[in-house]
């Protein structure tokens, strides 16, 4: 690989992370409080108070974007991280236990899959009301089962490798073969997945706070954003242009880091 493809690979990761944290840590730096309403200051001109101006009820809008990118990226960080380890745990554990018993349990998490996240969400809205708590587990849930499966998949492939057969014959225990020689060889398949989920989880987040199955009346986020500003999409297009451009981009930059671990190799036992 010439130089200058190796500076265009490293690029691809690093600026889609320097995104990725900017909106993820932007909440702690905002010039003004982001649900502050002052009606007298509705529609106001980017100025030195307010950056980028004001929404129509005078709240600044660059507050509420990094505020927004905070809520969200957190969930999205937060989810990613429940569903990396449960769905990468049990993935290699069902991947690994071949008796027919388990057949069931295959179903029903074929058919568990098949459930859209926003049944979830209103599920669990029904039972616990609005909330980011009510959101993480509703956008995670048919998430991590997704890459119970994906994992699953990948493990019973791993082990009929000839370097897990040397393994066993070795002595290596079944937890050593599993979280020794399997797993950092399924390692970027999870990294994969939970990328370009992180870019669905966004989507998602934003278009259920759009619908009103969001987090609740105080909590700010994009999609809340979206909904407050598209009735002044004419007058006023950059109200929600705003948080449109914040969410392609991360969005994008998730699909970005996704496609840069496509060209990697698997990894050597």
């Amino acid at each position: 690989m010439s130089r200058a493809k190796k500076i265009i690979a490293i690029l691809v990761r690093i600026i889609p992370c320097l995104i990725i944290l900017v909106f993820l840590t932007g909440g702690f730096f905002v010039p003004n409080d982001p649900t502050f309403a002052d009606v007298t200051h509705r529609f106001g001109v980017p100025s030195a108070e307010y950056p980028l101006g004001t929404d129509s009820l005078g709240r600044c809008n660059l507050s509420r974007l990094l505020a927004g990118g905070t809520t969200t990226i957190g969930i999205v960080a937060l989810g990613a991280a429940l569903v990396s380890i449960i769905g990468t745990s049990l993935g290699l554990l069902m991947g690994s236990a071949r008796s027919g018993k388990h057949m069931l349990a295959e179903s029903a998490l074929n058919a568990i899959t098949a459930i859209p996240p926003i049944a979830y969400l209103i599920i669990f809205i029904a039972a616990w009301g609005n909330g980011i708590h009510t959101m993480l587990v509703a956008i995670t849930v048919s998430l991590f089962l997704r890459l119970i499966k994906l994992i699953k998949s990948r493990t019973e492939v791993e082990l009929g490798r000839a370097y897990i057969l040397c393994a066993r014959a070795c002595g290596a225990s079944p937890a050593r073969v599993l979280f020794v020689h399997v797993l950092p060889n399924v390692a970027k398949d999870v990294i994969h997945f939970i990328c370009l989920s992180s870019a669905d989880m966004i989507l998602a987040i934003t278009a259920f706070s759009f619908i009103g199955l969001g987090m609740g009346d105080n909590v700010v986020d994009w999609g809340v954003m979206v909904a407050d500003a598209h009735h002044y999409v004419i007058a006023y297009p950059e109200l929600i242009g705003y948080p449109i451009l914040c969410i392609v981009l991360t969005a994008l930059a998730f699909n970005l880091l996704a496609r840069s671990f496509e060209s990697r190799g698997e990894v050597n036992a």
